[in-house]
């Protein structure tokens, strides 16, 4: 009997959707059934979301990608039929490839369902991305990651008693190597925000989402965080310290480790 094969794709909609609503469905398939294939149709740039669990990552590039707005699992404005073709191709290729049992994932990205976020069973959703080898050998090689805390744009932090990354210093770095096929800046940051005591940003940013995904705790400066909020965004309950200002949210860190 062949092994299963999952196939998940293509995904035209926002990264953010993608990492909370779409991949770790992937992830969890992968993980609970380990002889499956896994096949992945996304942007390049994305690919470390999958990373590791994948076993072959196929690349979407659309020619309206920089002229449309990504809205929720869909692109404003983009051909329905456009999005039935060539997920349509994705699945006969595969299909005839490993023939047996396959099965095909993509959002419903009709009028009334493309925004519908938990179209993928909400309790089966796996956040703990492993982006590929060449991701954490180079964040690993080139960056200091003892005792870390990412500060992202908007914020400034001053102490000594941690090794302070910010995100535009990551960028810089990245930049130099960055190629999407091997490296990409998602994947570094994901690779470097696991290596981290803490995050300082907020809930609006891929910084401070992926943060409390990946069970990092997040200092949330100047904020007001509803219970509506935390819950829709925050699954696994990671500690949030809502502050008023950055040195505040470490003094409560450092008094409740």
């Amino acid at each position: 009997m062949k092994d299963k094969v999952y196939l998940f794709g293509p995904f035209f909609g926002e990264v953010s959707w993608e990492y909370f609503q779409f991949a770790p469905y992937a992830i969890h398939l992968k993980k609970n059934e380990t002889r499956s294939k896994l096949v992945v149709c996304t942007r390049p740039e994305r690919f470390d979301l999958y990373g590791q669990y994948a076993d072959i990552l196929v690349p979407m590039r659309l020619k309206s990608d920089h002229t449309l707005k990504q809205n929720a699992f869909r692109l404003e404005g983009d051909d329905p039929i456009l999005y039935t073709k060539m997920a349509y191709i994705f699945f006969a290729k595969y299909k005839k490839l490993f023939g047996g049992q396959v099965e095909h994932y993509i959002p419903d990205m009709s009028s009334l369902r493309y925004n519908l976020k938990w179209q993928f069973p909400r309790g089966k959703m796996d956040y703990n991305f492993i982006p590929r080898l060449l991701n954490h050998q180079y964040i690993h090689r080139v960056m200091n990651t003892e005792n870390v805390v990412i500060v992202d744009k908007e914020y400034r932090c001053k102490t000594s008693k941690y090794n302070i990354i910010t995100i535009d210093e990551l960028v810089k770095t990245v930049n130099k190597v960055i190629d999407n096929n091997k490296i990409s800046y998602l994947g570094c940051l994901i690779e470097i925000l696991k290596c981290a005591k803490f995050t300082i940003s907020d809930l609006k940013s891929d910084v401070g989402r992926l943060s409390i995904l990946l069970k990092i705790p997040l200092i949330y400066p100047n904020r007001q965080l509803t219970d509506d909020t935390v819950n829709l965004l925050n699954p696994l309950k990671t500690k949030i310290i809502d502050c008023e200002t950055v040195e505040e949210g470490i003094d409560i860190y450092e008094n409740n480790i």
